[in-house]
């Protein structure tokens, strides 16, 4: 008899939160560090998923003091996210068999924060959305709080949707986007508009990215330089899938097998869209290049990533040097990105991370969180295409030439955005700090900043600038 194993993920998440006021758990107490439990989506090299979090920490260190606080961090792989994370925040080691890990580390935490942007949705895995409902869940079971910090919400199947709605109620959710926010208030979970929390995340060195352009890409150091970060849009969402697990499959097709027992959807449909796409990516890029003697380069956001960017690279008449996080940290893919004339991106992060360069982008989009960077910035109409439109390399090619003619003018726009998210990230602070306060009356809180800026992290140079306007320093 089939069984959708989907439901049976959801189960063994309800056996966890049934479990949760029976287990052995830490509550605060005066006089104790207050210990934060980070559950979100890192260690698996997905640059936007882990540089977030980068953010959300060196905030809530800034904010309530790092001798006030422990932070730990749900990590699939601790190698993968040392670079980020370093002493006094501590890592977690879980798997995507989580059940009983997540349970453990909610036990010997005080409060929890869920930090992946894609929270509440169907889109990429029911087991990512069961996850923070799982952690919701048992926070709840303990009496201890939870926030969702820059959260999204999307379309959910019914049974992950009424498990969200039950679990959640006790969790505040800050959104990062109206649509989101629409979708929490109708399942009756309290919340407030945010946004994303990468913004505050610092480039490495722009002189390291100078030199590895020159060195590995072969760049010449004067050539108009476009960068692409494609995925592919349509093996999602992930499902666990027991059979295929046994029997090898995964082996027999790799390219499927995402790990343990989850498998990418797969079709011969799913195929012609995807060479689509990337086909359609090609010829835009292709065109582009020979007629502005560009350089080009790809970008492989999450380390998922580097079959796609690979499959195009070899439709390309040029040299396209790869930059896949599976290799290259969050830090080293800003400044890279920093250096680009102009970037076609289905990533968001890959645009969020570009922005405070003012780099003019054009969105090739699989869900709403692209759509709505460039409908705040006013480049929806122009510069906003879809990962499954026919016509792609015809729309994109006369996109990439708009966006290229107007250029200075797209920056400016973009740059003109930066302060409102950083100030909107600011109130998320504060909230935050006042979520800690009305849980934890006798937390001792640092004195409350002076100004918004006081609720960010210290702020790297060129971000700074941004948000004082120029010839501001002090």
């Amino acid at each position: 008899m089939a069984f959708d194993m989907d439901k049976v993920v959801g189960w063994l998440v309800n056996t966890m939160i049934n479990r949760a006021k029976k287990a052995k758990f830490e509550t605060w107490e005066p006089n104790k560090k207050l210990k934060i439990l980070m559950i979100g989506y890192n260690g698996a090299r997905n640059t936007g998923a882990d540089v977030r979090v980068v953010s959300i920490v060196e905030q809530f260190y800034h904010i309530l003091g790092k001798e006030n606080i422990e932070i730990g961090i749900m990590t699939l792989d601790p190698e993968n996210t040392n670079v980020y994370f370093k002493p006094p925040t501590k890592q977690i080691k879980f798997s995507s068999i989580f059940f009983k890990p997540l349970l453990e580390a909610c036990n010997q935490y005080h409060i929890g924060v869920l930090s992946e942007g894609s929270t509440l949705k169907s889109k990429f895995a029911n087991s990512l959305t069961l996850f923070f409902v799982e952690g919701a869940g048992i926070l709840k079971e303990q009496g201890k709080p939870c926030i969702a910090y820059g959260s999204g919400a999307g379309n959910m199947d019914d049974f992950v949707y009424k498990m969200a709605q039950k679990y959640c109620t006790q969790t505040y959710f800050i959104c990062r986007e109206q649509a989101s926010m629409d979708i929490v208030n109708k399942m009756g979970i309290k919340g407030e508009m945010g946004t994303d929390t990468a913004w505050t995340f610092p480039p490495a060195n722009p002189e390291w990215a100078v030199k590895e352009l020159k060195e590995n890409a072969g760049w010449d150091g004067k050539k108009p330089i476009v960068g692409v970060a494609a995925i592919n849009p349509f093996w999602w969402p992930v499902k666990p899938n027991l059979t295929k697990w046994i029997t090898g499959y995964g082996l027999r097709h790799p390219v499927e097998h995402y790990q343990k027992w989850y498998f990418f959807s797969s079709s011969e449909e799913r195929s012609k869209l995807f060479d689509n796409y990337l086909s359609g990516i090609a010829r835009a890029v292709n065109k582009f290049a020979e007629s502005h003697n560009a350089h080009v380069i790809l970008f492989g956001m999450e380390a998922l990533d580097l079959d796609a960017i690979t499959r195009l690279q070899k439709m390309l008449k040029t040299k396209a040097q790869l930059y896949s996080s599976k290799f290259y940290d969050g830090y080293q893919i800003m400044a890279l990105l920093r250096m680009l004339s102009m970037l076609v991106t289905s990533r968001y992060h890959a645009r969020v991370l570009s922005m405070p360069a003012g780099i003019p982008s054009i969105a090739v989009s699989m869900d709403e969180r692209l759509y709505n960077l460039l409908q705040e910035s006013g480049h929806l109409d122009d510069y906003y295409l879809t990962v499954d439109d026919k016509a792609l390399g015809e729309k994109l090619t006369v996109a990439m030439e708009k966006i290229w003619q107007n250029r200075e003018k797209v920056s400016k726009e973009i740059i003109q955005t930066l302060p409102d998210y950083l100030k909107r990230m600011s109130d998320m602070g504060k909230t935050f700090r006042n979520f800690v306060k009305k849980n934890f009356p006798q937390f001792p809180l640092p004195p409350e900043p002076k100004d918004w800026m006081g609720y960010l992290p210290p702020l790297y140079p060129e971000l700074s600038k941004i948000v004082k306007g120029p010839g501001k320093t002090n």
